[in-house]
């Protein structure tokens, strides 16, 4: 791994050992997509203007947030000064925009905002496409369009697994993949497998397949997991079972966004790269009802989550 070192020495006149030294030392840590999750703020900006000297600064026009928040729209960046471990103004022109992961371990921002240079931290924004390093090694310069980098930043890849139990009547929450929440929403007769981004109410796994003649698995209701499904005379399509054990669905961001129903395969397809998830009903049980759709007083499960981009 390559190390980044540089070294300022300052000698007492008429000596010839060092006074005093100052050092950056670090090592390169990886690509744009393995540090930034280090990072807590990443933006899209435009270089405005340049203030040099002993304590180089650039002045940035933030054109989109990707991670973190800010409450304005310019920020200062602190830079090299051959003493920190940051890169040099001279790399950042004004007019220029980036993609820049702020206050990244090694950058030493204080109270303020830097760009560290003990990793690939920035990307050089042109024509809709993002250049650097984004993940491969130090000398592999990419190219790659904004948008797919966006979705990488935002979502990165996640899984998780986990168990729980829920009575009758109760909901059941489970935070995962920084973002996203697993929900068991309770209805009438059992509950409905929901998955929630922070700051939407929109269910993003309601475009689970199939959607018409048999049960969609996202619902778990108690004549489902009954010996006799078929006493329930109420049950929907008047199927002779319930979805299979474990209940599978997909979810995504982009329900809501640019996915509504009805959607074709190919839409199916794209929900289902993105994020998938399994719910395995491990013990319940039942009480029973006069008309022969049984209630399910309490649940364990467990589930399996993954996805991202």
């Amino acid at each position: 791994m390559k190390t980044v070192a540089l070294w300022c020495l300052m000698f007492l006149a008429g000596l010839g050992y060092p006074f005093a030294a100052c050092a950056c030392s670090c090592s390169w840590n990886g690509p744009f997509l393995t540090v930034s999750k280090d990072a807590p703020l990443i933006v899209h900006g435009r270089v405005l203007r340049h203030h040099s000297g002993q304590s180089p600064t650039m002045d940035v026009l933030v054109l989109e947030t990707f991670k973190g928040g800010l409450l304005d729209s310019g920020i200062v960046v602190q830079m090299g000064d051959g003493m920190q471990c940051r890169p040099k103004l001279e790399g950042f022109p004004p007019d220029s925009e980036w993609i820049v992961a702020l206050n990244g371990p090694g950058s030493q921002p204080g109270d303020g905002w830097a760009v560290s240079s003990c990793g690939e931290y920035w990307l050089r924004v042109e024509k809709g496409e993002v250049i650097g390093s984004i993940d491969g090694t130090q000398s592999q310069v990419k190219r790659m369009p904004l948008d797919e980098l966006k979705g990488k930043v935002r979502y990165p890849r996640f899984q998780a697994t986990f168990k729980g139990k829920v009575v009758q009547g109760k909901p059941f929450q489970h935070p995962f993949g920084d973002l996203f929440v697993f929900v068991l929403e309770p209805m009438p007769a059992g509950w409905e497998i929901v998955i929630k981004e922070h700051g939407r109410d929109e269910n993003l796994a309601r475009l689970t397949p199939p959607f018409h003649f048999v049960p969609n698995p996202r619902f778990i209701e108690g004549w489902h997991l009954s010996k006799n499904p078929s006493k329930c005379k109420t049950r929907e399509y008047l199927a002779d079972a319930g979805p299979a054990n474990p209940r599978s669905f997909i979810f995504s961001p982009e329900v809501g966004k640019t996915l509504n129903y009805p959607v074709q395969a190919p839409e199916v397809e794209q929900i289902q790269r993105f994020g998938r998830g399994s719910l395995t009903i491990e013990k319940f049980k039942l009480l029973p009802a006069a008309d022969g759709c049984p209630i399910i007083e309490w649940m364990q499960f467990s589930v399996r989550l993954e996805g991202g981009y």
